[in-house]
């Protein structure tokens, strides 16, 4: 789980918080009702959510059975999110062990959390491998990779010093492939900067886009075709 899907939600203290976290799990437990709850894991940005049924709390752990695509994202994650009924905010916990085959988990360190992921207008997906871009600003092309995408924009990683600002309107052209066809299609598009995090050997930019009937249909067929083969990735995983 990327540390930008979700923001700490500190209660009393992260040791006091996942105290009482496992206590309420333990109550819920012996009580018996209730047992089930959702996890949520991103896999390159495609939401994989499942529900998985509380077993035990040993010690610090907790034990739960879970779908086994689930299981998979769980263990390339090494993190996941729990939405229970019993607690006002999303749960963040790590994971201790998933095991496909048997259909289990094992988690631990639990905090609060709020989820940013949910908080955005359009599915967001990895590229991978990352496409062809440039960035065309105030006369400068700037070459890039980029490195997902949506509907509404994208991030790309510049491979020099972009020399770009928040605000800053640019034209984008990145090389979109028809993963249906195997061809690609070379999309243009106007963008305004959003963010941009500078690094010695380039700048992570992120990008607002302003599409086209055209374009959004490229995005289209690219965001519907990308999560149909993240899915099937993930059903072969989990066997």
């Amino acid at each position: 789980m990327e540390p930008n899907f979700y923001r700490p939600t500190v209660q009393i203290s992260l040791e006091q918080d996942s105290a009482e976290i496992l206590s309420s799990f333990r109550e819920i437990i012996k009580s018996g009702a209730g047992t089930r709850v959702k996890l949520l894991n991103y896999y390159k940005g495609l939401p994989i959510s499942y529900p998985a049924n509380l077993v035990e709390v040993s010690g610090q752990v907790l034990e739960l059975d879970v779908h086994p695509q689930q299981a998979v994202a769980l263990g390339l994650s090494g993190r996941t999110c729990i939405k229970c009924g019993t607690f006002s905010h999303t749960l963040l916990a790590d994971v201790k062990d998933a095991d496909v085959r048997r259909m289990v988990a094992s988690l631990h360190n639990f905090s609060y959390v709020d989820l940013m992921a949910e908080q955005r207008a359009s599915l967001r997906l990895e590229l991978d491998p990352p496409c062809e871009a440039e960035i065309i600003a105030s006369g400068r092309t700037v070459a890039a990779q980029a490195l997902d995408v949506s509907l509404g924009g994208f991030s790309a990683l510049s491979a020099q010093p972009s020399q770009l600002a928040k605000g800053d309107e640019v034209l984008l052209k990145v090389r979109m492939p028809n993963l249906l066809h195997n061809t690609v299609s070379l999309l243009e598009v106007p963008a305004t900067v959003v963010d941009v995090a500078c690094g010695d050997d380039g700048d992570l930019c992120r990008f607002s886009i302003s599409s086209d009937a055209q374009a959004e249909g490229i995005l289209s067929r690219f965001i519907f075709q990308r999560q149909v083969d993240l899915i099937r990735e993930l059903k072969e995983m989990s066997g």
